[in-house]
């Protein structure tokens, strides 16, 4: 079991944006265009996907919690 730091915390979000990017073919750069009507688990996959980028950006950023 690892211990919690930012960086084994920033190392998981990577993997996990990595799995999405390789199972759904998702571009960073692409945003919402990635979409095509009545594809809902893709929508749904994509939404995981953006929350997880956003997160990992935050935290990268030292912008998470900062109200």
């Amino acid at each position: 079991m690892l211990r919690f730091s930012k960086e084994n915390l920033t190392n998981e979000l990577l993997m996990q944006i990595d799995k999405l990017e390789r199972i759904w073919g998702f571009d960073p750069d692409n945003g919402t265009n990635q979409l095509k009507e009545n594809e809902f688990d893709r929508a749904i996959a994509y939404g995981e996907y953006r929350c997880l980028t956003d997160l990992f950006e935050s935290i990268r950023d030292n912008t998470f919690l900062n109200v």
